[in-house]
């Protein structure tokens, strides 16, 4: 059975939908952990499903357990077992590169950040920076960079963090709101680590990066700078811990391009 119908499927076995009641079911994301459907229905409610596909390497208790923590209003069924969701649909769009770069929209991101980071609580995984390190392939000045920065930093206290901010985990509406979705990989992690990580997946000019500093009231610029080499650097691990798909080659080659420019940062 394809992803296609599984979400049909689902979505039909959990609701109180029939095939018919369906006016389409269309692929919005195909991600490393998932893929993603929209379902409309004739009655013009709108729906998200998600089939995952990560083969239990993501730990969906602990992401359930996160849901519940943040009180995410949206699900109406969740698989705890494989991920398998159906969550209302959000009215919004995921953010464009345009749309990252101004004022209106990282106000908002800054705004939610900051809440999500004032939740507290001991009921989450804790961000393992070493999970990656033994498989992965890193020359020599990576390395020995990655490490003496991790145990530099290893004793900072932690936040609830998202641990994967990119646009595809954003929703944007109206400019005056974004909402995180996706806590798949939401783990207590240093309070750095979810801008450093936003940081690294949109590639921010640095002029942006400034400005995100003073929105956060972050006064040391290259700490910051030192957290974007970090998550670049376990980005980068992550790849050899994954199958070798095109995909997966593809990202490795861009994100090894964000290693070297943000290895240039802290060196400066």
């Amino acid at each position: 059975m394809n992803y296609r119908s599984q979400a049909i499927k689902l979505f039909t076995d959990k609701t109180k939908y029939k095939p018919n009641d369906i006016i389409f079911c269309r692929p919005i994301h195909k991600g490393f952990t998932n893929v993603s459907f929209k379902i409309k229905c004739k009655d013009k409610t709108q729906y998200q499903i998600r089939i995952g596909n990560d083969k239990n390497k993501v730990n969906r208790q602990n992401e359930w357990n996160v849901y519940k923590i943040i009180k995410f209003s949206y699900f109406i069924y969740y698989d705890k077992k494989n991920g398998n969701a159906i969550k209302k649909w959000i009215n919004g769009t995921n953010p464009t590169y345009k749309q990252v770069c101004s004022m209106s929209f990282l106000k908002s991101f800054v705004k939610s950040l900051k809440t999500l980071h004032k939740i507290k609580t001991t009921h989450v995984l804790k961000h393992n920076y070493w999970d990656c390190f033994a498989k992965s392939k890193l020359p020599p000045k990576h390395e020995n960079a990655y490490v003496n920065l991790v145990k530099s930093y290893e004793n900072v206290e932690f936040v609830l963090s998202h641990n994967d901010l990119s646009p595809n985990n954003l929703i944007y509406i109206h400019d005056n709101q974004v909402i995180f979705i996706d806590y798949e990989w939401a783990r207590l992690n240093n309070e750095y680590w979810d801008i450093a990580n936003f940081i690294r997946e949109v590639d921010l000019p640095i002029k942006w990066i400034k400005i995100l500093c003073k929105l956060l009231q972050i006064n040391n610029l290259n700490k910051l700078l030192t957290f974007v080499y970090l998550a670049t650097n376990y980005a980068y691990q992550w790849t050899f811990n994954m199958p070798l798909t095109n995909k997966i080659k593809k990202y490795r080659q861009i994100t090894y391009r964000k290693l070297e420019k943000y290895f240039k940062y802290i060196k400066s």
